[in-house]
């Protein structure tokens, strides 16, 4: 026979006639109507020991008031409750039919008019504490069980249908009462109840917008020793924090990688783009930074093994992208400078290309301003592995550096310049402008970087420009600063032969760079009368080397080096008078106690 539970009036009239045709320790009375669902009144009467409380039911409005009733006292013995066992069927101990009704209620699967009119009225007695008192004693006797075959054979007689009240009698001896009771109230409450209770919540808290209940989810989720949410709860919560609070957001980050690396597996990539996204969202710098700075750790932190280095690799440039397009240069730079110290694998070019195009010099920014990010490096790495960036893309990056005092940045431009210039496959024009060639050029002369002024005068003969006596000139000054003696009359030599006139103030330059040292000049003297001297020796040189002397105030090498002229085979020109008149002029002045250079009072 199939043993299940009274869910309906029926089967609760079947164990009234039951239990009345078998006394036991319990008796369960109760005159029920199948199918006269006119009557107005059913009383319930439940007694424990010698006191009877009896309740009125009103079937139409759910009113219930009580109703006086003599006290019923059942004195039981052992023997008839001997012989009432064997008409009743029984289950197992542990079948408690009450959680099933209570789970079914909670569920609505089961709709029960007089549990649903109690619990309407807020009535924690009454029937439903019948069905706990059963169950309770059906665990303590494990011979009586409310629970029926519904297979039996019930006379139909015992069926009351034309009553106006009917009456339900319980006894029960009140000790038993008290342990049902306190068995109830110490039993914990299913685990399954508060991991709905708490999805229900946070799948509310998402959908309502709520911030405070969502962070209320999240926190309870962290605190519990079990994995309560889903990979996907918690997703949404990572999601949905980016937007309204970052920090927490990036907390419920670190939170789901720890779980997903305890589980051998890898949190997904997207969550920290959201993550980075809400950025955005920040109210200043300062928390900008300390975002970023905490961010920066855990990647490092999380992901410096093995395989786990590809999000390292990633996630870093991203981030420094992200908050580079903030206006954030300050908080991005040391990110930048880190990746680009460690050479972290250029996975994405298009970040770095996205770097360069915050280039940006503002438009009265003082001489000392520099780029907050290392762009010549971004730049170079670029073009290194073979990417083409957009030609003006390159020249704002060239013009952020001006007036080009980092040299070495300059310099490293300018290569990645010339060098996308020669590739053929891209339909890209990266030539640089004359005239921006030739005022790098004069910027750095004076500080003597004869490697960017050689590669400006090698651009500008790849880009098809004429050589101007200006670069000729920064060239030659450049020789002159670094000392290198040789190669700074070779290019007044190569200056001559390609047509352009030397200035006074320029070979007036070169004899002060020579006069620094007595031993450079002997020096200059002796490469230029010695043999090997074709490429070095012109009429420009010489004087270099005259004024040279008498700037030192050597006047009779000066006059040794003008009385030379004729027999190197070379002709002297208007400087050459030009420069032997100051020195007689310097000479005169030593020999009156006059100061260098200082006017006459004639």
């Amino acid at each position: 026979s199939t043993i299940v539970p009274p869910t309906n009036h029926c089967q609760i009239t079947m164990l009234r006639r039951i239990a009345q045709k078998n006394p036991g320790p319990l008796v369960c009375r109760r005159a029920a109507k199948c199918n006269n669902h006119d009557a107005r009144h059913v009383t319930t009467s439940v007694s424990y020991g010698d006191k009877k409380t009896s309740y009125l039911r009103d079937r139409d409005d759910g009113a219930r008031t009580p109703t006086a009733s003599s006290s019923l006292a059942l004195t039981q013995s052992s023997e008839r409750y001997s012989s009432s066992r064997a008409a009743l069927h029984t289950v197992p101990a542990h079948h408690n039919f009450l959680d099933d009704i209570i789970l079914r209620e909670r569920s609505n699967d089961v709709v029960n008019p007089f549990l649903n009119r109690d619990k309407a009225h807020n009535d924690d007695g009454g029937f439903l504490e019948l069905f706990k008192a059963i169950s309770t004693l059906n665990n303590r006797h494990h011979g009586f069980n409310p629970t029926l075959s519904m297979s039996m054979n019930l006379p139909d007689t015992e069926i009351y249908a034309g009553e106006e009240e009917e009456e339900e009698t319980v006894t029960s001896s009140g000790a038993d009462i008290e342990k049902a009771e306190t068995k109830l109230q110490v039993d914990d409450p299913p685990v399954q109840d508060t991991v709905i209770s708490l999805s229900k919540r946070l799948d509310k808290a998402l959908k309502e917008s709520c911030v405070k209940s969502v962070l209320e989810a999240f926190e309870q989720e962290r605190a519990s020793s079990e994995n309560e949410l889903s990979d996907k709860q918690l997703e949404r919560i990572i999601t949905f924090l980016a937007d309204h609070d970052v920090a927490m957001s990036f907390e419920a980050t670190k939170y789901h990688a720890q779980k997903c690396n305890a589980e051998g597996r890898m949190a997904p990539l997207f969550l920290y783009h959201y993550m980075m996204s809400g950025l955005k969202n920040c109210f200043s710098q300062n928390e900008v930074e300390k975002l970023v700075v905490d961010i920066q750790e855990h990647i490092i932190d999380e992901y410096s093994d093995g395989k786990k280095a590809v999000y390292k690799y990633i996630l870093l440039p991203q981030l420094a992208q992200t908050v580079a397009r903030l206006k954030y240069n300050d908080c991005a730079k040391p990110l930048v400078e880190y990746f680009l110290d460690e050479k972290y694998p250029l996975l994405n070019p298009d970040i770095h290309d996205s770097l360069l195009k915050t280039a940006w010099r503002p438009p009265f920014a003082r001489e000392d301003w520099t780029p907050a990010l290392p762009y010549h490096r971004l730049l170079s790495e670029l073009v290194a592995c073979g990417h083409r960036p957009k030609p003006e893309v390159v020249q704002r990056v060239l013009h952020t550096y001006y007036p080009y005092r980092d040299l070495d940045a300059t310099t490293e431009i300018l290569s990645s310049i010339q060098q996308l210039y020669h590739y053929e496959d891209h339909p890209y024009n990266y030539s640089v402008d004359c005239g921006t060639l030739e005022t790098i050029s004069i910027l750095v002369s004076k500080r003597g970087s004869i490697d960017l002024s050689l590669l400006i005068i090698e651009m500008a003969e790849s880009f098809g420009y004429n050589i101007s006596e200006s670069m000729f000139e920064d060239v030659i000054l450049s020789f002159a600063a670094s000392r290198q003696v040789p190669q700074c009359l070779g290019a007044l030599v190569d200056m001559e032969t390609k047509g352009h006139v030397h200035s006074r103030e320029l070979l007036r330059k070169v004899a002060k760079k020579l006069s620094y040292d007595d031993k450079r000049l002997r020096y200059t003297q002796h490469i230029l009368t010695g043999n090997d001297n074709g490429n070095i020796l012109s009429t420009a040189t010489l004087n270099s080397l005259m004024m040279g002397y008498g700037m030192k105030k050597n006047i009779q090498a000066a006059f040794d080096v003008f009385d030379s002229f004729p027999e190197l085979g070379l002709k002297r020109d208007s400087n050459t008078v030009t420069f032997l008149m100051e020195i007689l002029y310097f000479s005169t002045k030593q020999r009156f106690g006059r100061r260098l250079y200082a006017t006459d009072s004639l």
